[in-house]
């Protein structure tokens, strides 16, 4: 084995994403030392789902619970940027519009946003279709209304890694990437490594995403989770539009093979040839793309999707020249669209279940994470992430 890694650590994360990087900077803040990092590829690489430039950030959810956590998390994503050498957020608003129906979909509904911003007083705009079409370059339909959270914005992923990869090695502790870890021994407390000699741990948190069941099904901690492939991508724009469009959130029922479900990124990048690109999404996967493990990321049949993305943006943005780039992402998804965070083993705390929607809760996330490992009492009340809400008698 390699001289330089230890054969011991206090803490081992497996997982160099979002959740393993923000445990281990948590960690690392509250003074703890002798970590490891292990990712079995390149730090968020493009086939896991820390990829990407940017991420949403917001309080306007359906759900109370997430709504009082992603206040947390912002006031915690404040305190991340006033101690960076660079800004993590850009405050620009975002835009909840489209049909108003009660159904609750996987981002919410506009009427459910509706009332938990008004029970917990926090500041929007209702406009109408037409107030929408004025004010953005969105085409919408007559029966369209929209919710604007003014302090709601993106968060610079890239950025947000790249800072708690300095924190993680300004405070002695260390990332290996390129080392995929192959089996968990719980009993003896050790990883084996391929191709490398076993380490041993105090305390592990295991945040491998997509391939989490792998690792932990041979130690009878297999979870319940579907992997869906997303589809998101890149499109070029007008230079005339760059400060035009909003961060939105598209609602309309499903139709056919439509999920309905679309969401955008005002302009935040250029592409090589320094055009104005703004980043899009599509918010559901079809069933027949929808599996039990990371096998629904060989090679998904994503033409269908592609075509419907191209039709949806653009027939419903103005300015928009065409597609760029595509991308698929693994969304690890639970039965009830929730995250897991919980310890099940006195020596194994876990993170999955992200959803795509994770990232904005990467503080709370991460400190939540340190704290169960260092078995400390957590910060914030994160009942709705554990494991015993899936075996309530209630």
């Amino acid at each position: 084995m390699n001289n330089s890694i230890p054969k011991h650590f206090n803490v081992a994360i497996i997982g160099g994403g979002m959740a393993g990087l923000s445990a281990a900077a948590s960690l690392s803040e509250m003074g703890v030392k002798n970590i490891a990092v292990f990712e079995s590829k390149k730090l968020a690489h493009s086939d896991g789902s820390s990829f990407g430039e940017s991420r949403m950030y917001r309080e306007m959810y359906s759900d109370p619970v997430l709504c009082k956590l992603a206040k947390e998390s912002n006031r915690l994503w404040a305190e991340q940027e006033s101690l960076s050498k660079y800004p993590l957020r850009k405050e620009h608003g975002l835009l909840f519009y489209g049909e108003s129906w009660d159904e609750e979909t996987i981002e919410g509904s506009i009427p459910g946003a509706q009332k938990v911003m008004n029970e917990q007083n926090i500041p929007y705009e209702f406009l109408t279709s037409e107030k929408i079409s004025k004010r953005f370059p969105i085409k919408t339909k007559n029966h369209f209304i929209g919710l604007f959270e003014p302090s709601a914005g993106a968060i610079f992923s890239n950025k947000a890694i790249e800072n708690w990869i300095q924190t993680i090695r300004k405070n002695g502790n260390q990332i290996f990437e390129g080392y995929r870890i192959q089996k968990i021994d719980d009993k003896n407390n050790s990883l084996e490594i391929i191709g490398k000699e076993s380490v041993s741990f105090d305390q592990l948190i295991v945040t491998s995403g997509m391939w989490t069941n792998e690792l932990m099904g041979p130690i009878g901690l297999k979870l319940d989770v579907k992997i869906w492939p997303m589809l998101w991508a890149h499109y070029l724009v007008d230079e005339n539009f760059i400060n035009s469009y909003p961060q939105w959130f598209c609602f309309q029922k499903a139709r056919g093979d439509d999920g309905g479900l679309y969401y955008g990124f005002p302009v935040l990048s250029r592409n090589k040839d320094n055009i104005p690109r703004i980043k899009v999404g599509i918010d559901w996967a079809p069933p027949d793309l929808i599996q039990g493990d990371n096998q629904a990321m060989e090679k998904p049949f994503m033409e269908p999707l592609i075509k419907m993305l191209d039709d949806f943006i653009l027939n419903n943005l103005d300015g928009v020249i065409c597609c760029d780039e595509t991308f698929v992402s693994p969304y690890t998804m639970t039965n009830d669209v929730n995250f897991i965070l919980d310890k099940p083993k006195s020596n194994i705390t876990i993170f999955s279940g992200g959803s795509g929607q994770s990232f904005k809760f990467a503080p709370l996330i991460g400190k939540c994470l340190a704290e169960k490992a260092l078995n400390k009492n957590c910060s914030f009340n994160i009942s709705c992430w554990e494991l015993d809400r899936f075996f309530s008698t209630k």
